[in-house]
């Protein structure tokens, strides 16, 4: 029988790539608000207790009672 051929050798590890250079990009001054603007409008936890409250009351009031006897 003859020899088997031998296994190639195992392939070397790709290079490692060269370091990148962060990019530096143009911020804008940080400069506070001059005046804060006032909200608009009913506050969104005011508009949720308005809508929701009568929601359970008359779930709890339309809610099947229980027959005793």
């Amino acid at each position: 029988m003859a020899p088997s051929p031998r296994p190639s050798p195992p392939a070397p590890p790709p290079a490692a790539a060269p370091p990148v250079s962060p990019t530096v990009y143009p911020v804008p001054a940080y400069r506070p608000l001059s005046a804060r603007r006032e909200a608009d409008g009913t506050p969104l936890v005011v508009l949720m207790l308005v809508t929701t409250t009568p929601a359970v009351f008359a779930a709890v009031l339309l809610r099947p009672r229980r027959k005793r006897g």
